[in-house]
């Protein structure tokens, strides 16, 4: 799903593709996720933001809110392999990247820690099904690997 609303169902290379390529520096965002019968139970997915700064930030969920991870890149490239290698169901990939956990930031409770730009934003779930509701925030500055 993306930023406007647009999902669509079973994405293949060529689709993921263009919706990376069209994505626009800020609050752009896509995300990809599993879901139907058959899928595991928890939330499965990848999701993109591209920044203002012209870097992505590329995250997923493995089942639980535990079990999220983020990395950055300024290869649109890598994103669509990533993304196209995940809803594929790919074992490798992850790699070429450098995976940050980041489950913490969605812990439940009172002793929740806040998500870094202070204001509480979390990022949201975005069969393999492609499009977003917000919910990114900006987590911090690019400074890294992962390209």
């Amino acid at each position: 799903m993306t930023e406007r609303g647009l999902s669509m169902r079973d994405p293949g290379a060529a689709a993921l593709s263009r919706l990376v390529a069209n994505m626009q520096r800020g609050d752009s965002h896509l995300i990809v996720e599993r879901f139907g019968a058959g899928e595991p139970a928890g939330d499965w997915y990848v999701q993109v933001r591209l920044r203002e700064n012209g870097v992505y930030e590329l995250e997923y969920r493995d089942g639980v809110p535990a079990e999220h991870y983020r990395t950055l890149t300024v290869s649109p490239a890598k994103v669509v392999s990533a993304l196209v290698g995940w809803s594929e169901g790919r074992a490798a990939w992850r790699a070429g990247f450098d995976w940050t956990n980041i489950g913490h930031w969605f812990a439940d409770g009172p002793d929740a820690p806040l998500v870094p730009d202070g204001r509480g934003d979390r990022p949201g779930p975005g069969g393999s099904r492609a499009g977003a509701p917000g919910g990114y925030s900006d987590y911090g500055s690019y400074g890294g690997s992962g390209e």
